[in-house]
């Protein structure tokens, strides 16, 4: 299967789900939390934000602005919706970009935010992309797969080299983040619940129907069944890898 379809079949997946990927608000909020000294109404950039639980929350609670970028224009009707259904709208403006080339000009921003999304270009190739965006003081947070310890189990270990050989340790993400000039000012581990609930429940009952609709199609099938591996691994396996929020200071 090509990439373009891969990325077809997940994008119809997806659809309809408040979560495109595992997260949830008590980690949003942690994260949030560490950046300090923002305005008291800031200006944020969302990168990647897929339906934007996110976006919505970042929203409520600074009052600011979030602009919210990605490129599948139907995940960002979702959030205009949400957003006006939620009395935010005023409070988020939604943008078809590439995260590896965003229309905005330097200094634009008081906090540059990415859950689960800078996998797509590369988690050093987006902090260096990125950089530029933020002003002086301002914030990035992202959020990473990472290895938590040295010696996974082989069977996760081969899976994720498969699906992402890039994955790094904490450590080693954190190395990478002062080399591109930025300041880590702290990082946690997504909980598993944000996994479990946040992510895999609702997937799991999106799977059947978007099956249904797929009765004949071996490669919607075997979306299928990498999905429910990866399922079945992370739930087994949580101590050994997981999404790291990274919070960084442009000094």
């Amino acid at each position: 299967m090509d990439e373009q379809r891969l990325i077809e079949l997940l994008v119809e997946l997806h659809q309809g789900l408040l979560r495109l990927g595992p997260g949830d608000d008590a980690a949003t909020l942690r994260a949030l939390a560490l950046c300090t000294s923002l305005p008291e109404r800031p200006t944020i950039l969302d990168i990647g934000c897929g339906t934007g639980a996110q976006s919505l929350l970042l929203a409520g609670t600074t009052r600011g602005l979030v602009i919210a970028t990605d490129l599948m224009p139907s995940f960002l009707t979702q959030l205009d919706n949400n957003a006006a259904y939620r009395g935010v709208g005023r409070h988020v403006a939604t943008c078809v970009a590439d995260m590896g080339c965003l229309p905005f000009a330097p200094n634009s921003f008081d906090l540059a935010w990415s859950e689960g999304a800078v996998y797509l270009v590369g988690f050093d190739e987006g902090l260096a992309r990125w950089r530029p965006l933020v002003r002086s003081g301002g914030w990035l947070v992202v959020s990473e797969l990472s290895w938590f310890t040295p010696d996974p189990p082989a069977e996760l270990a081969d899976f994720w080299s498969e699906n992402y050989p890039a994955m790094r340790t904490v450590e080693a993400n954190l190395a990478a983040a002062l080399e591109l000039e930025w300041n880590p000012i702290g990082h946690f581990r997504l909980p598993e619940e944000g996994w479990r609930e946040g992510y895999y429940r609702p997937l799991k009952r999106r799977l059947p129907v978007f099956l249904e609709a797929h009765t004949t199609d071996p490669e919607a099938e075997s979306v299928v069944t990498m999905v429910e591996r990866e399922m079945e691994l992370m739930t087994r396996h949580p101590e050994h890898c997981g999404y790291a929020f990274y919070v960084l200071c442009r000094g």
